[in-house]
């Protein structure tokens, strides 16, 4: 009898479905976990690179000030990813400030002056915030490990410093040369006439080359330009800088002005107002000078005047005559009277250059002797100028009249357009123009 039972019980398949059952549940719950829980683990990565972007980011805005930007970059890690829901996914110690090597992708944290912010985002069993799964617990996990990191780096583009740039189009006419890797830039486009010619390594760049006017014959007409064509977003930000700049100058904006004051300006001295009947020629070197314009009255400084190591700020038009140099020096043209909020007018002021000047000392850029010229509307050189070492910024257009042989060294940014008559010699010098009033940019280099 007990043997004819455990034969029986031996050859019960009852139940057998159940052990399946249970198998392929656990698959079930396994593939689930996987669908659900990875996918939330991913979801979770990219929330937490985002965080790291904007974290890296917005402290090296704070750079060259390491607390500031270690600060900053916490205070956005919070904002993104509250520590109610993700607990503190970013530690001050996982905030690296130092100086970026795109070469071997490293940072060198005991660098004098960084450029670069480094920020490392957990959720992770170390942060005391590991991500928690869901069906992967039957499987015996019971959190994931997620981090993301990004470097943000402060830079000045290259071409921003060594070039020509528009926020409207460079319009050039013919016979000029462009040497010594020279930048033009128009972020609507680039006009180029016949028998241009661009030495190698000059970059001629806009957006789209759909932006790109040149006639039937251009590219066999203008020797190189078929090289130097790139496609690039560029924007001369300078041009919206230049009320702060002038605000430095006159003791508006202290922050500005320990930013742009030059070194030969001796500033216990204050602002000298004068009038334009002022005689420039008895200017008195190392001050700021600011000339309050009566109006329809504008400044002109007369022919074969020397102006040299002073700030000369005029609230009207400004004519430099003829013949006349210029050296360590910076000209704004305002636009009127204390102009306010709202009431700039690109048509109201422009800085002239007559023919002959010389703009800049003819040093090959060497450290002083340069030049800068702003103005709330347009900025004209007239034929024959010589440019060495020189900043131009206007919230309008840029003229750059012909016979300009000899411009080594030219950094100029235009709100609208950039025109550029004929046989012009463009270039740099070594080293680029020294002394710019420069705008930081930002970019994610990791």
């Amino acid at each position: 009898m007990l043997r004819v039972r455990i034969n029986q019980f031996a050859n019960n398949e009852a139940g057998a479905g159940t052990i399946m059952g249970l198998l392929w549940f656990a698959l079930l719950v396994g593939i689930t976990g996987m669908a659900v829980d990875v996918t939330d683990g991913f979801r979770n990565r990219t929330m937490l690179q985002a965080t790291a972007d904007s974290a890296a980011l917005a402290g090296a805005i704070d750079l060259p000030d390491n607390a500031a930007a270690v600060a900053t970059a916490v205070t956005y890690a919070v904002d993104n990813m509250g520590t109610e829901l993700n607990g503190s996914v970013l530690d001050p110690a996982d905030v690296i400030i130092g100086l970026w090597d795109g070469a071997t992708q490293s940072i060198d944290q005991m660098a004098a002056i960084p450029d670069a912010v480094m920020v490392t985002v957990h959720r992770s069993a170390a942060n005391a915030n590991a991500l928690p799964v869901n069906f992967l617990r039957i499987m015996g996990l019971q959190t994931w490990n997620v981090t993301a990191q990004a470097v943000a780096q402060r830079f000045i583009p290259g071409c921003l410093r060594d070039g020509l740039i528009a926020r409207e189009m460079v319009d050039m006419s013919s016979n000029n040369g462009f040497v010594n890797q020279i930048c033009i830039h128009g972020e609507q486009g680039v006009n180029i006439q016949s028998n241009n010619y661009f030495e190698t390594g000059v970059n001629v760049s806009m957006p789209d080359m759909a932006m790109l006017e040149i006639p039937a014959s251009g590219m066999d007409s203008n020797i190189g330009l078929h090289d130097a064509l790139r496609e690039n977003y560029l924007d001369p930000r300078m041009v919206n800088h230049i009320t702060e700049i002038t605000d430095g100058f006159l003791g508006l904006n202290s922050v500005m002005a320990s930013v742009v004051m030059p070194s030969y300006i001796e500033t216990n001295w204050g602002v000298d107002e004068v009038g334009t009947g002022f005689n420039f020629a008895n200017a008195l070197p190392h001050h700021i000078y600011h000339v309050l314009c009566p109006p329809m009255r504008n400044l002109v400084l007369p022919a074969g005047i020397l102006i040299d190591q002073i700030v000369l700020i005029a609230d009207c038009q400004i004519t430099i005559g003829a013949n006349s140099t210029v050296t360590d020096s910076v000209i704004i043209s305002r636009s009127g009277p204390n102009p306010g909020p709202g009431q700039l007018n690109i048509g109201d002021a422009n800085i002239t250059v007559a023919a002959g000047v010389q703009l800049g000392k003819p040093d090959n850029c060497a450290v002083g002797g340069g030049v800068q010229l702003f103005s709330n509307a347009t900025i004209h050189t007239s034929s024959k100028t010589k440019i060495d070492g020189v900043q131009l910024v206007a919230l309008g257009d840029i003229f750059l009249g012909a016979l300009a042989m000899g411009i080594n060294g030219i950094s100029a940014q235009a709100g609208g357009n950039i025109f550029m008559t004929s046989n012009n010699m463009f270039g740099l010098c070594s080293g680029g123009v020294g002394g710019l009033f420069t705008v930081d940019y930002y970019r994610l280099v990791l």
